[in-house]
């Protein structure tokens, strides 16, 4: 017979037992909602988001710190690469200006040595001309002397008569052109 009367209020009622809760307990569930909701707020609005802020905000202050300093360890950078190029730049130029005196030297080195390399040639060159000036008239001597024999020579057998030696001396010499 209970079942019988329970039925009879089941059937009484809304007709859905989940429905039927929300008039006893409904109202109690949905304060302890809001109030719960309410807690999570202030904690989430209160405590963690400021922490989540400062966390951020130190980060990004870290984050700009690192770039500033990044930034000036560039330019430092750049600055001692400039100054290695100049440091390089001066010296090639005293490279440069080592190498040229070096070749001015040795060029006047080469042209002292070549002016007394053709001083000596020259000298010697003068001596073997007049080696050779004294050899040929030793030479047209002997030639004139042989030159007058001959003639002198050739004159007896011919006319058969031998000529005087002032006469052969005179018809040579207008021969040869002395």
């Amino acid at each position: 017979m209970e079942h019988e009367a329970a039925e009879a209020g089941h059937a009484a009622g809304s007709g859905f037992p989940p429905f039927d809760q929300i008039g006893e307990f409904g109202v109690s569930q949905v304060f302890w909602l809001i109030v719960t909701f309410a807690i999570l707020y202030v904690f989430v609005a209160f405590v963690f988001l400021p922490k989540i802020r400062q966390a951020v905000e130190a980060r990004d202050g870290a984050i700009k710190a690192d770039v500033a300093k990044a930034a000036a360890l560039s330019s430092a950078a750049d600055a001692s690469v400039k100054q290695f190029e100049a440091q390089i730049a001066e010296a090639r130029a005293r490279a440069r200006d080592t190498a040229s005196k070096a070749k001015a030297e040795a060029d006047a080195k080469t042209a002292a040595e070549t002016t007394k390399v053709e001083a000596a040639l020259n000298a010697r060159l003068a001596a073997a001309e007049s080696r050779i000036a004294e050899t040929r008239a030793k030479a047209m001597t002997n030639v004139s002397a042989v030159a007058e024999d001959a003639a002198a020579a050739i004159a007896e057998r011919l006319t058969g008569v031998k000529p005087t030696p002032a006469a052969v001396k005179k018809a040579v010499a207008g021969v040869m052109g002395a």
